[in-house]
């Protein structure tokens, strides 16, 4: 990480400071309690470690200053309000409640991921529309391929296409909306990669509308119809549970013979004959 140099001078506190400002951008509060607690007195790795952990924390640094920086520079505010092809809004100022801090926060945590997912709206010509009764937007792909589903990216959604009835549209967009707080609340957590994370792993286990976020957001404007709350348990998501047991496993037997060693007989010295 690049420390702030005076003079030649590089301080230990700036060098912290640094470490834990990427922390909270990249692995949210989380993230940066980790590296305090336990990051900053980890040992020095192998240089090709070391020249794998830069890449790819520039890598993450470099997407969520692209996406900061493209939703500054992309007005929101002139797209047009949503409405189906015949012509009829759907995505009018009814129930509109404001901008409340909630939504100001919300927005604010989203900011990056919603700024890639209109970056990569404006580079495949999507239209993008507003739903202004929750201060949302909508990112329509103009021909849908097979096998497409719709995308939530903080405060925008991606769709490979959308229902043209507005009581049928209107619902969807509220449903996709709804997912903002808790791309919102992940992100502070853990950073932007944690939505999708905790998504995919829950509908790994908890597919469709067994799925908790989906069930948050509501089942039946989001389409989905109730099949249960429980998890399914196939063969993929059993493997899956042995590997990470057998995972666990391991890293206790580690840990514990660790802790056998000691640091007392790791260095201990041997008696001269």
């Amino acid at each position: 990480m690049v420390a702030v140099r005076l003079a030649g001078f590089s301080h230990p506190l700036s060098r912290a400071t640094a470490h834990v400002l990427f922390w909270l951008l990249v692995g949210g509060l989380l993230g940066a309690l980790w590296w305090l607690w336990r990051g900053r007195k980890a040992p020095l790795r192998s240089a090709p470690v070391r020249v794998l952990q830069g890449v790819a924390a520039g890598l993450a640094l470099a997407l969520i200053l692209v996406g900061t920086a493209w939703r500054a520079v992309t007005d929101l505010d002139d797209s047009p309000v949503c409405s189906s092809v015949p012509g009829e809004e759907w995505g009018s100022t009814e129930g509109d409640d404001g901008f409340t801090p909630t939504l100001y926060a919300q927005k604010l945590a989203t900011w990056p991921e919603t700024g890639l997912a209109m970056l990569y709206a404006d580079a495949t010509g999507t239209t993008v529309c507003r739903y202004a009764a929750a201060h949302y937007y909508v990112a329509v792909r103009t021909v849908a391929r097979a096998g497409e589903r719709s995308v939530n990216f903080g405060d925008v959604v991606l769709s490979p296409r959308f229902p043209t009835v507005p009581t049928e549209a209107g619902a969807l967009a509220e449903h996709e909306s709804r997912h903002r707080p808790q791309w919102a609340v992940a992100t502070v957590l853990a950073g932007p990669a944690a939505f999708p994370i905790a998504y995919g792993v829950d509908d790994f286990f908890f597919p469709g509308a067994r799925n908790h976020f989906e069930r948050q957001a509501g089942l039946a404007s989001g389409g989905y119809a109730w099949e249960g709350a429980g998890p399914v348990l196939g063969a993929p998501q059993v493997v899956v549970l042995v590997l990470m047991a057998l995972a666990l496993a391991a890293g206790a037997l580690r840990l514990r013979r660790r802790r056998d060693r000691g640091p007392g007989r790791r260095h201990r010295r041997h008696p001269a004959p």
